[in-house]
């Protein structure tokens, strides 16, 4: 595999682990007010870019290991673009319908609460599926 297709890896990771801790946190410990539930979104945003950072270090050296030489992320070419712009794309649609239905629980009356963990759970599958894409496009050419 390619760096850039570790890296997509990585961030598939990232998401899910820390996906499932924001879904388990708001199961076990429903936030009181709409400031709590931002606060901990933040920390997991947080959590989030220091994971990816984390994790992409630990696997540049565990693959630079296996292989006896430095690995490192190539230069990108127009490949590399066409992926990543058919990546984003991918990840628009998903943000642009999961934003529009975080609406929803606004309109049929829930908690505000509600709407921010259905907004963030849209854009953090938007990058899941953005890093899935570039994935499966590196794979299949």
């Amino acid at each position: 595999m390619t760096y850039k297709e570790w890296e997509a890896v990585v961030n598939i990771l990232g998401a899910v682990v820390i996906g499932a801790w924001v879904i388990f946190e708001a199961v076990t410990s429903p936030a009181g007010s709409v400031a709590e539930v931002a606060a901990r979104l933040l920390w997991a945003i947080l959590f989030v870019v220091l994971f990816n950072i984390i994790a992409m270090i630990i696997m540049t050296i565990l693959v630079s290991i296996a292989r006896r030489e430095e690995f490192k992320d190539e230069r990108a070419d127009e490949r590399d673009r066409a992926v990543g712009l058919k990546g984003m794309r991918n990840a628009y649609v998903v943000a642009s319908v999961l934003g529009a239905v975080s609406l929803f629980p606004l309109a049929w009356g829930y908690d505000p609460a509600v709407t921010i963990y259905v907004l963030f759970g849209g854009l953090m599958l938007a990058g899941v599926v953005d890093a899935a894409s570039r994935l499966v496009y590196y794979r299949i050419g």
